[in-house]
């Protein structure tokens, strides 16, 4: 072959390729395959995105909290969510859905201790106190004023989320579970001491784990709800650890008047587990919306909230 004809067959095949369409060689962007990952994330929770990670400041600490915003522009209602004991707590993505498709902002502060936040976890304090125990009524004192130290990050918390231009700060609910439940009460005192601003309180299962067991929170949390002057919304399944919380408890928020209130809850049993496994009327109890949406739901329109179980957030004001 002739130098001049390999010349023309060199010549032939870079134009072809110069011919071929860019698409063929571009490679994906970080953009696209950051939204490609994000879809893909929705999807597997049933399109829900996941949550925007915030900062708040306690004491001089940066703490991260979980944030979920409805579709729209707002300022909309807002539910802080005070979590459990865990050392790290879930983004309770179940509960958000189900409140940003009722039009509220859905929040989650992490404590202290929790999630990867400074400090330390309140439950290997607790344990410390007990094993060193030689006065019980003493060493309770000492794990109430953990709890008093941790509501400091709630309040802060709260303080953080009234201050953002998407939320009506005089529509927010402050709930919680379990230990949560427990920071929930502790807020309704320090807000009726301190004018705070919180619209109503949902108290689930407060200390309801730890009652009895030599923990005293029987006087303290009587203490509180005598001290709240916002409505309180105390609940509780029936197969819950411990009914002391609604037994005690309940009586005093029934005669704080209407809207406060309390309710045991049928049992609540989750498919496949042991009917005597007592989470099912916990944790599994405060994640599942079903249980108790109707009756939490008409507590919120009798608190002065514009809300229906099928309503959305075009509907809330």
């Amino acid at each position: 072959m002739s130098r001049k004809t390999r010349l023309t067959l060199l010549l032939s095949f870079i134009l072809s390729f110069h011919l071929l369409p860019l698409s063929l060689f571009a490679l994906p962007s970080i953009d696209q395959e950051g939204s490609s990952e994000a879809e893909a994330a929705a999807a597997a929770k049933g399109g829900f995105s996941e949550p925007e990670i915030v900062y708040y400041e306690s004491d001089g600490l940066q703490m991260k909290a979980f944030l979920y915003k409805p579709a729209g522009k707002g300022p909309f209602p807002a539910y802080l969510w005070n979590h459990g004991s865990d050392q790290n707590p879930s983004d309770s993505h179940a509960l958000a859905k189900f409140w940003n498709e009722h039009g509220f902002v859905f929040f989650v502060p992490v404590r202290r201790g929790h999630g990867g936040n400074p400090g330390d976890w309140i439950v290997e304090q607790e344990k410390i106190l007990k094993a060193n125990a030689a006065n019980r009524r003493r060493i309770f004192s000492q794990i109430v004023q953990l709890h008093e130290k941790e509501n400091d990050d709630v309040v802060a918390a709260y303080r953080w989320l009234r201050k953002q231009a998407f939320v009506d700060s005089k529509r927010v609910v402050v709930a919680g579970g379990s230990y949560g439940g427990i920071q929930t009460l502790l807020m309704a005192e320090r807000d009726g001491r301190e004018k705070l601003g919180v619209r109503c309180f949902i108290a689930m299962s407060p200390a309801a784990m730890s009652w009895g067991k030599g923990m005293l929170w029987g006087p303290r949390l009587s203490q509180a709800v005598k001290n709240a002057t916002a409505p309180i919304f105390l609940l509780q399944a029936e197969n819950d650890f411990n009914l002391g919380p609604s037994e005690v408890l309940g009586p005093q928020v029934d005669a704080k008047g209407p809207p406060s209130r309390h309710k045991v809850f049928p049992p609540h049993l989750v498919p496949g587990m042991d009917p005597s496994d007592h989470r099912q009327g916990h944790g599994k109890f405060f994640a599942d919306s079903a249980a108790w949406q109707t009756e939490v739901l008409k507590y919120l329109e009798d608190c002065g909230f514009s809300v229906h179980p099928a309503q959305h957030a075009s509907a809330i004001h």
